[in-house]
């Protein structure tokens, strides 16, 4: 049975990512593209260092283009910090350490599943509340950007409880692997 501070941790970060990516999602446009605009910029002036010397259009073109790629690994980003907490969370809850092999390798891939199913519905409604905002936008590509996020965040998470949790505490774990 986990510690009882154990869950609340983990589930007042994975809240607490949940908040983080509500309020960025809640950001105006012109908000939005500010943030980003700065973190664009800074890029733009390290892959480019003729940045500031461009042309205004080809300058212009050039920061559109950084700035959407900001934004997009922004997003994925986010999200993978949310399929970390979230697997992080449900394995304090109903964590995978059972005394049969067979059942706990079921659960601990049944936990990753439902966290990548939780982050991707998460991201899902995400676009739709960008849809509401004024100059936001919610798109299908973006609920697929956030789930790869979900995913690889998830993934990540595995393999460090393995590692660090089962591996150590319960050698029989591997063996359920057919290690």
């Amino acid at each position: 049975m986990q510690k009882t501070w154990v869950r609340a941790v983990t589930t007042l970060l994975t809240l607490g990512v949940m908040l983080m990516i509500f309020m960025f999602s809640t950001e105006k446009a012109e908000k939005s593209d500010a943030t980003s605009g700065v973190v664009a910029e800074w890029v733009a002036e390290k892959i480019e260092p003729e940045y500031k010397k461009m042309p205004e259009p080809q300058k212009t073109s050039f920061f559109k283009e950084v700035q959407y790629i900001v934004r997009k690994c922004a997003h994925f980003t986010e999200f993978a910090l949310l399929g970390c907490s979230m697997r992080l969370c449900l394995e304090s809850w109903f964590g995978a350490l059972d005394k049969n092999p067979g059942k706990r390798r079921k659960k601990f891939w049944l936990l990753a599943l439902l966290a990548w199913l939780g982050g991707t519905g998460y991201a899902a409604l995400d676009e739709i509340h960008q849809t509401m905002v004024d100059g936001r936008t919610g798109r299908p590509l973006d609920v697929l950007i956030d789930s790869s996020g979900v995913l690889t965040g998830t993934l990540i998470t595995l393999l460090a409880l393995w590692f660090f949790l089962y591996r150590r505490k319960n050698a029989d774990f591997l063996r359920a692997f057919g290690s």
